[in-house]
């Protein structure tokens, strides 16, 4: 059986590290970045051609106008406390983060202090949360003020969101839109998501019941996503928001959806995958890079 580091090299396809290496580290962490540089310093030296390229990690806004590296809305699922992300200043969070962290002298990170732990990489997706209370034009300003530094200038970045309307700010704003810029985009509906997850192709989690009514094309043609429209749309989207890249959540790729993003030169990105079957699934498709939670699994396999 040939091994999925050795179809990473015959597709071109590559390895990100998901928040670092999340399920290897705690995520978003300086642990888990120097981890993740560690493992990609090691794919160099022992293959010819380096197969864990780059990560994706979260920003969002802090009361105080900060970008903090941290994925979820609140502090409660890492560090047991229930405020908000934007109801706290980045002091409050890197308090709160250092006192519930088992390394006390590693505080949540803040998006100017990453370049030290972002070097040496091709591809680095730097995905931008938001919600139903964000101040765009707070976002935006601290966005600048971060990555036009001579630090963040000469790394790879490519800018993502699930949100169109701040993919629209960025097309707009005559600094930002320099920054290669993703579409992200997920089932709206849960329900599909479970159902795509316990596709023969994708099954991997125990407690997906297998589905007995397998998913047609046109099911998820026509299934509304995070953009507000059809899966079919998708591609347009992506294209009218001057985007370079389309990051999906895995099991929504197949060979007619990738044939459209080859046509249009637009890059693919496969979150969050962590079987090496359905892995290879997507390096055949022609995929161009897997985020995963497991990046030492995948180099050794």
């Amino acid at each position: 059986m040939t091994s999925l580091t050795s179809l990473l090299d015959i597709h071109n396809c590559y390895l990100l590290g998901h928040r670092g290496a999340r399920g290897e580290q705690l995520e978003n962490s300086k642990a888990g970045f120097i981890h993740t540089q560690q493992l990609s310093q090691i794919s160099a030296n022992n293959w010819q051609k380096k197969k864990l390229v780059g990560i994706e990690f979260d920003v969002q806004l802090t009361l105080d106008g900060q970008l903090v590296v941290f994925h979820d809305d609140t502090l409660l699922r890492l560090f047991s406390h229930q405020s908000r992300i934007d109801q706290l200043t980045a002091a409050q969070i890197q308090r709160i983060s250092r006192s519930a962290s088992a390394n006390q002298s590693d505080p949540m990170l803040l998006l100017q202090q990453m370049p030290e732990f972002i070097k040496n990489y091709s591809h680095i997706e730097l995905e931008i949360k938001t919600s139903n209370r964000t101040n765009y034009q707070q976002l935006i300003q601290s966005l600048k003020q971060c990555l036009v530094t001579p630090e963040f200038k000469t790394l790879p970045l490519t800018l993502t969101s699930f949100d169109v309307h701040l993919l629209e700010k960025l097309q707009a704003d005559i600094v930002l839109s320099q920054f290669k810029r993703g579409l992200l985009v997920e089932p709206a509906c849960p329900q599909l998501t479970l159902k795509l997850m316990a596709q023969p192709v994708f099954k991997y989690a125990e407690h997906l019941i297998p589905s007995t009514h397998p998913i047609l094309i046109n099911d998820i043609k026509n299934a509304v996503m995070s953009t507000g429209q059809p899966f079919t749309n998708t591609v347009l989207i992506a294209l009218r928001l001057g985007c370079s890249s389309i990051g999906l959540f895995y099991p929504l790729f197949d060979s007619s959806f990738m044939a459209q993003c080859q046509r249009y030169d637009l890059a693919t990105t496969a979150w969050t995958v962590n079987n090496i079957d359905s892995a290879k699934h997507l390096i055949k498709l022609g995929v161009n890079y897997l985020i995963t939670d497991y990046p030492s699994t995948f180099l050794y396999d």
